[in-house]
């Protein structure tokens, strides 16, 4: 082993250890679960990858991904791609987290929840959208902060990278609000910037932001005659509103009381959002209640804002409760959620569709065969299931840190971190609230294992002080 390996395995000690325990669980992952684990939303993925059709309830930019690796490889292939990017998911954090002169073994704790959290693991073999919107969220967070405060050209930058996260996720849409707030504040906490300074550089951010997303909708118009970013019909608080809505004090129009569930309140709360979304409006009920010539979407739009006008105490109640869901000790479920079971792993090849249907797809992208192994996969799952996951009350209490260091409690004030503390914190809270805006999915708190230990980490540091460091950090960022 050289000298200068040497010299960083020593000062880098316990990343390096975290990094070869995420290694060594990402092989036995990939081992366990051969080519891949697909689940409902993989097939819709595959089903467009070359064709770039952005009609579908997801946007493209997952496709976008897909289309080299798999047009060079295989399903086995994008597994093992995705598990080297979550690797370096836990390298970038460190990184940054270092840039910003926070102590090696802060740092390091802060990438361990990425690095080895079986939630994550389990995501990163999925044939999902996930892992590549939490790249593009630190690509955002890099780009942002770690050249200082930054100037338009940096701001559009992030902008762009944004809207390609939403391109990715539309619930990354409304991430141009909290980076805006950032680079007002980063710009401004420096005394020789003033307002226009400050200003032009967010319009850019929110320019580049606005050039991709509309950019898209365009695209999505050429295809299919209207502007959007995929999602489901009606909006996307439709099954939350369905969920809740008084039906018989509500004034509905015809259309409106025909997409208004019959079931009491009590049996929508237990079938729950995901089943309103996705599966009350199918085609068999759509035969058997609705008249063929009625416009769906338009209807549950229209029932959607009437329902939040008139109750929007219930709409609000319901979306605090599934925010604060995701800080919870231990991995819960309650009724109406998404299945807690569909992002764990399973003793057998978890199936979301027939052994025929999987066979067709894995043979036109790999071998045509899937498997478990059965020893690997118990390992698997007596480490997800006995406690390998990072306890939300972990990641709450970050938040806490990280908001009363952005408050400039004690040391705080004058750390000159709190700006760039404010920043992954207040977009891990804002994609958080937007996905519980929708609905619950232990799979939508995800992003939170990137941005959280990030505010943080940053958040001990400015309360405890930073030490002198050996390079200079970027100041009031």
């Amino acid at each position: 082993m050289s000298t200068a390996l040497t010299r960083v395995l020593r000062r880098h000690w316990l990343l390096a250890l975290l990094l070869l325990a995420g290694l060594a669980l990402r092989i036995v992952v990939q081992l366990a679960y051969r080519p891949a684990l697909l689940y409902i939303d993989s097939f819709r993925y595959l089903d467009d990858v070359g064709a770039f059709f952005p009609g579908g309830i997801n946007p493209i930019g997952y496709e976008l991904f897909l289309w080299p690796l798999l047009a060079v490889g295989s399903l086995t292939g994008v597994a093992a791609v995705q598990h080297l990017l979550g690797l370096g998911l836990g390298v970038g954090i460190y990184a940054l987290l270092r840039r910003f002169e926070v102590r090696a073994w802060i740092a390091a704790l802060a990438a361990a929840p990425v690095l080895l959290d079986a939630y994550q693991l389990q995501i990163e073999q999925n044939i999902m959208s996930d892992l590549l919107f939490q790249v593009l969220l630190l690509a955002a967070i890099y780009v942002l902060t770690w050249w200082g405060a930054p100037g338009p050209k940096l701001a559009a930058l992030a902008g762009i990278v944004l809207a390609a996260a939403v391109v990715v996720r539309v619930v990354g849409v409304t991430l141009v609000v909290p980076a805006a707030v950032f680079v007002l504040l980063a710009t401004g906490w420096r005394p020789r910037d003033g307002w226009s300074r400050r200003l032009i550089a967010a319009g850019a951010l929110v320019g580049g932001f606005a050039v991709g997303v509309s950019g898209y909708s365009l695209y999505h118009l050429a295809w299919t005659g209207s502007l959007g970013l995929g999602g489901s019909g009606g909006g996307a608080l439709y099954g939350r509103a369905a969920v809740v809505a008084d039906c018989e004090h509500l004034d509905l129009t015809p259309q409106e009381k025909l997409v208004c569930p019959a079931e009491p309140i009590e049996r929508r709360a237990a079938n729950g959002i995901d089943f309103y979304i996705h599966f009350w409006h199918v085609q068999e009920n759509v035969d058997k209640f609705l008249p063929a010539d009625m416009d769906v979407s338009a209807a549950q739009g229209s029932f959607t804002r009437k329902v939040l006008l008139h109750q929007p105490l219930d709409i609000a109640g319901g979306m605090v409760t599934d925010f604060l869901k995701g800080f919870a000790p231990t991995r819960t479920q309650t009724p109406g959620d998404v299945p807690l079971d569909r992002w764990q792993f399973q003793l057998h090849y978890p199936a979301f569709a027939a052994d025929w249907y999987l066979a067709e797809w894995t043979e036109r992208y790999d071998d045509g065969t899937f498997s478990v192994d059965p020893g690997l996969a118990a390992f698997l799952r007596a480490y997800q299931l006995g406690g390998g996951y990072t306890p939300g009350v972990v990641l709450g209490g970050a938040l806490v840190v990280a908001a009363l260091a952005v408050l400039g409690v004690g040391r705080a004030r004058g750390s000159g971190l709190r700006a760039v503390c404010l920043l992954p914190a207040g977009v891990a809270a804002t994609v958080l609230a937007t996905a519980a805006a929708m609905e619950f999915s232990w799979r939508y708190q995800l992003p939170g294992l990137v941005l959280i230990p990030i505010a943080g980490a940053l958040g001990v540091t400015a309360l405890t002080g930073r030490r002198p460091g050996r390079t200079t950090s970027p100041k009031e960022s």
